[in-house]
């Protein structure tokens, strides 16, 4: 029960290592608003607010939601992968930095006030083991988790006095709706399957709850000295 009394506020609630999350969190004790465009992904026991993590109103209706705000977790994110680096259209790569890295920022701030009163809080991002190795056919993603990693930095180094601890969680190839999609848009599927999964030294894809457990222990007060990190999850993705 490493939350429990704690009230966290999870982005990308109805699928992927969000929905994982939250489950977790729920487990371990935790009063949770989870936010999605999904209504049927997100987990039973979990207060859900629909709507677009890139619209004010529906940050609004998150912050308005809470008691108390004790963790915020951006899982919220898109891909564009199996287009080339001068292919990709500017509004295409204007939306994943919106819906990456400004909607990150975004829900931060708004949650800063509340931890910011009751003497701290914990945010934990979602970066790439992509964007400290690179890629092809997926520009802007990479470039966006790239820019959450600066931005975990940065945030943690100015919100410390505040209690405030920022952490990022770098995943590999995760076997979830997003990366299925991701994989789809190859020319071979399949093949472009065996090769990440080989990419990695475990010779497999990670399964969205392996992330939660990460995502929950920076929420926690177990990583009390946790701030500005970045714990890659990758199976050994960054090592081979």
């Amino acid at each position: 029960m490493r939350l429990e009394g704690k009230t966290i506020l999870i982005t990308g609630a109805g699928s992927g290592i969000g929905q994982a999350s939250a489950v977790k969190a729920l487990t371990e004790g935790a009063r949770v608003i989870g936010i999605d465009q999904n209504r049927d992904g997100i987990p039973e026991g979990v207060d859900p607010i629909l709507g677009d993590v890139t619209d004010d109103d529906t940050v609004a209706r998150a912050v308005a939601a809470a008691d108390r705000i004790d963790g915020l977790a951006t899982i919220a994110g898109i891909s564009a992968s199996g287009v080339a680096i001068d292919e990709i259209g500017s509004d295409q790569w204007d939306r994943i930095f919106e819906v990456n890295v400004k909607a990150t920022w975004r829900w931060m701030i708004a949650a800063l006030p509340a931890m910011r009163a009751q003497g701290g809080g914990s945010v934990v991002t979602v970066a790439s083991q992509l964007a400290f190795g690179g890629g092809r056919l997926n520009a802007a993603y990479i470039a966006s988790k790239g820019a959450i990693v600066s931005l975990t930095k940065t945030a943690a180094f100015e919100l410390a006095p505040d209690g405030v601890r920022v952490n990022a969680v770098a995943p590999g190839a995760i076997d979830t709706p997003m990366m299925n999609r991701s994989m789809s848009r190859a020319k071979d599927p399949e093949a472009a399957r065996e090769y990440s999964r080989n990419r990695h030294a475990l010779k497999r894809f990670g399964r969205a709850e392996e992330i939660a457990n990460g995502v929950v222990y920076l929420l926690s007060d177990e990583a009390s000295f946790n701030t500005g990190s970045v714990i890659t999850i990758d199976g050994g993705w960054r090592a081979a």
